[in-house]
């Protein structure tokens, strides 16, 4: 491989990473932040910086750099995510009407057991009364990507009996769902969309209150949601991505 490509190759590896610096909840971070965490030398994340703007992949904001609409337009053409999020938003508007809670539908991350949301039926906020959306939104996304770690982590549980040194895959699966409180006060619930051989990729989550949102309540609502979504995903099946 010449010089050349291992420069370019490298160079797009860092673009990847300076994207992959954005989690649900954040939608601004400061240059010094994403340098931080992309681990690169600040003149670097702003040389990079500089050529993602122009692009349009991201923009200037009020406290930092935000994803762009390109990057946005571009992701929304990916299969999985238009499958999902086709069969999936009907049942978080049931969901959200059952609850009066938000409501969200995420995929799993492809580079990593992590959840990426891709639509949302938000509740009414009054300001200054309890969480508001970011709460609400940080809630659901912690609580789908606890459970895509437990069902990416399933291949590695103990034979029943045996101790686990980490509880919470073998309890998330026994449950089938995950529930977050938030110190803002705000609760999410999340539960799976499930393949035909028992892949994670998608969820269903509620976000609200502490409070007004009932777990066992709400739990039963996701997961019968989810179950009927893995019924249509599987007679519709896609190819998904190796891990």
């Amino acid at each position: 491989m010449s010089g050349q490509m291992r420069s370019s190759r490298s160079m797009l590896a860092r673009g990847l990473s300076v994207l992959r610096c954005f989690r649900a909840g954040e939608p601004e971070i400061p240059l010094s932040e994403i340098a931080r965490r992309a681990d690169m030398p600040k003149a670097t994340a702003h040389r990079i910086i500089a050529e993602l703007l122009e692009e349009g992949m991201l923009e200037r904001g009020e406290k930092g750099l935000r994803l762009g609409v390109a990057l946005f337009v571009l992701g929304a053409r990916a299969p999985r995510q238009l499958k999902l999020r086709d069969l999936a938003f009907p049942y978080a508007e049931k969901l959200h009407h059952l609850t009066q809670a938000s409501a969200f539908v995420f995929i799993s991350d492809a580079f990593g057991p992590d959840a990426a949301m891709v639509d949302a039926v938000r509740r009414a906020h009054d300001a200054g009364t309890g969480p508001g959306a970011e709460e609400e939104t940080r809630a659901s996304a912690l609580a789908a990507t606890r459970l895509f770690h437990a069902y990416g982590a399933r291949t590695a549980l103990p034979p029943p009996g045996a101790r686990s040194a980490d509880g919470e895959p073998a309890r998330v699966l026994d449950r089938g769902f995950v529930v977050v409180r938030g110190a803002t006060g705000a609760v999410g619930i999340a539960a799976p969309v499930l393949t035909a051989v028992g892949t994670a990729v998608g969820a269903l989550a509620v976000a609200g209150p502490h409070g007004r949102l009932q777990p066992a309540k709400a739990a039963s609502h996701l997961r019968a949601a989810c179950a009927a979504v893995s019924r249509a995903l599987q007679r519709t099946p896609e190819p998904v991505p190796a891990r």
